[in-house]
């Protein structure tokens, strides 16, 4: 994790990045990977969001008339759910649809200043379908797709799931090409005339960090700053949207769990509408977060590929077939290291004999061998750890928070006790219906309205 030269992507496993993210900063390693970390507005622009300052790193500067649950489309997501329920006969919302468009249209405002309004056209919204078809496709297990990893010449097949990729990066590069040129002219009529109408979103400080970066070598090129556009598109929505899905699954799973948070979320005097930073004063709240993010971790794993020949420390010694003890396992140039991001965060071996059980109480006094995990965010695995730990995991938290806050006090969330649901693990564990895998990646809860609010 910390060894990021020595330990790169596996060639297979950017190569699919790549497919669904464009080279983007998720998918680049080497020298192309610090030149655009160098650039600053990536970094920079995401890394320092806590709390007090989420709102004014990316920018959720909404309009005087508006507030930011708002302008973000959080409160949006709630009035249209509230709204389903009025007319729908069994109260069933397929949560993880309207979460994905939500977290679009937050990422668009925040990371673009941009309204995609992918809520309020749901039905018409092609940036919404594109990333659908997207994951639908990158989820394929056939075996061509499986020894595209094994022949990467493969890849040149013209196959169904292949065109379904290719239209759908066809579609994200011309919206984002569009924003680009937008907020080009919007920078330059800035420039004109001597104002700063242009904020902290992150398309803004990229621009203006290529412009202002004195060493060309540090410049991206349009090409690259496209692909950013994709990779913060996708993996700053997709992800959370997946995490806060599971964490309503998991609320209507544990109607204890749903109502202590609830009685917090109603209790607490922050109104319909708290500040960010007020988020994190919710200590059950914070708690199930945690709790989520270490059953429920949206990334399964992470591969890596060593570069050299290397020799790997381990905590317990071993001995071989011959009886020699030894405290590291030797690595060749090539062999494949999995970090295995669920199991760790629930291993017995760390969070105790109950690590199996869902206990957001468990975070009131955690074990001791889990204060020695190396996350960067609350002992978790979840976002890793070092220089290519998430950089928007900050974000992402917040995000998350808001959402339960806004949602859990206003609806109940229940299961169909004829529905089972399943995960589909790729790149992200994504659910789906055991009975209706042809409908692709879903979540059906029944929901009905709180009556106290």
């Amino acid at each position: 994790m910390t060894q990021t030269d020595t330990f790169p992507k596996p060639d297979h496993v950017r190569q699919r990045l790549t497919d669904i993210l464009g080279d983007g900063l998720i998918s680049a390693e080497g020298d192309v990977h610090r030149r655009e970390t160098y650039n600053g507005s990536v970094r920079l622009t995401i890394r320092p969001m806590g709390a007090n300052g989420t709102h004014r790193a990316l920018r959720l500067d909404p309009p005087k008339s508006e507030s930011w649950y708002q302008y973000s489309g959080i409160k949006l997501t709630r009035d249209i759910w509230l709204d389903i329920l009025k007319e729908s006969p069994d109260g069933t919302i397929d949560v993880l649809s309207w979460l994905s468009r939500a977290t679009l249209d937050i990422i668009g405002v925040a990371g673009f200043d941009h309204h995609f309004n992918s809520l309020e056209n749901a039905d018409k919204d092609e940036l919404s379908a594109a990333f659908k078809q997207i994951f639908q496709a990158s989820q394929s297990t056939g075996t061509l797709a499986l020894l595209e990893n094994i022949l990467p010449i493969l890849k040149y097949i013209p196959t169904r799931r292949r065109k379904d990729i290719a239209a759908s990066l066809a579609t994200m590069n011309r919206i984002g090409t569009r924003l680009i040129e937008n907020k080009k002219a919007a920078l330059d009529q800035d420039y004109k005339t001597g104002s700063a109408s242009q904020g902290r979103d992150l398309l803004t400080l990229l621009i203006k960090s290529n412009i202002q970066a004195e060493n060309e070598g540090h410049k991206m090129s349009d090409q690259e700053v496209l692909s950013q556009i994709s990779t913060f598109l996708v993996a700053g929505h997709e992800t959370t949207s997946t995490a806060t899905t599971w964490a309503l699954y998991t609320l209507a799973k544990y109607p204890s769990v749903q109502r202590k948070l609830r009685e917090e979320l109603l209790e607490s005097g922050l109104g319909d509408e708290p500040e960010m930073a007020d988020l994190d004063k919710l200590p059950y709240l914070d708690c199930f977060v945690h709790e989520c993010l270490r059953v429920h971790s949206p990334v399964p794993n992470v591969a890596r590929e060593a570069a050299a020949n290397v020799q790997v420390p381990i905590s317990k010694p071993y001995k071989d077939r011959y009886g020699v003890e030894h405290d590291f396992i030797r690595l060749q140039k090539g062999d494949m290291v999995i970090l295995p991001i669920l199991t760790l965060n629930n291993m017995k071996e760390i969070w105790g004999e109950d690590a199996e059980e869902f206990k957001p109480e468990r975070w009131n006094n955690i074990p001791e061998a889990v204060k020695e995990m190396p996350g960067v965010w609350g002992h978790l695995m979840t976002f890793i750890h070092g220089q290519r730990s998430c950089i928007g995991y900050r974000f992402s938290i917040i995000e998350m928070k808001a959402l339960l806050y806004s949602l859990v006090r206003s609806i109940e969330f229940s299961l169909d006790s004829k529905i089972t649901i399943g995960y589909a693990v790729t790149a992200v564990v994504r659910p789906f219906v055991a009975s209706e895998p042809e409908k692709g990646n879903q979540m059906p809860l029944i929901c009905k309205p709180v009556l106290t609010i």
